[in-house]
């Protein structure tokens, strides 16, 4: 929780640190009132919104204990917000942060036959970074199989990596001209 706080509370500087501090010592006393509290003190309901509370919290902060963990930023994103959607009830932290494109999407927009040619010129350019993993051309995600019920790894393009695909389509057209 205490983590979780820090880094929602995303401040900087002097004032806003000591904030974050009282802001946990606040809670840190709250917690400590109520477990001095007998368990008849509190009615049913309030006990039941203190479970799911503590079950929300344990859970944000296992999820933020793996984003510290890992070394994909997108992955890092994802699981941040699924935190912050664990306390808050939203997500409160954007995940993308960079508009992305399937091969398919790309394919329409720069005027190419399929996103299998995508795919292709994609990795004759060799702008794909290593599973999993991204570079400044996309990212790999995981999405639902077209045919079956299985997740599939797929590159998601960034505006360079349609960039680099558009100027591919244009060098080789102007070869065959």
């Amino acid at each position: 929780r205490d983590g979780f706080t820090l880094l929602a509370m995303g401040f900087t500087g002097k004032k806003a640190l000591q904030f974050k501090i009282k802001y946990i010592q606040a809670f840190n006393s709250m917690e400590a009132t109520l477990k001095r509290l007998p368990a008849g003190k509190l009615d049913p309901v309030a006990q039941a919104d203190l479970a799911v509370t503590r079950a929300n919290t344990a859970k944000a902060n296992a999820l933020y204990k793996i984003a510290c963990k890992t070394t994909s930023e997108s992955a890092k994103q994802a699981l941040l917000a699924k935190a912050a959607e664990s306390i808050t009830g939203e997500m409160t932290i954007p995940v993308l942060l960079k508009k992305e494109y399937s091969a398919g999407e790309v394919a329409k927009k720069v005027h190419a036959s399929s996103g299998q040619m995508v795919g292709r010129i994609a990795n004759r350019l060799g702008i794909k970074a290593e599973q999993p993993g991204q570079n400044e051309y996309g990212r790999w995600a995981n999405s639902k199989s077209q045919h079956s019920d299985k997740e599939v790894p797929q590159w998601m393009y960034f505006e360079q990596g349609v960039k680099a695909i558009a100027d591919e389509l244009k060098r080789v057209k102007g070869m065959t001209v």
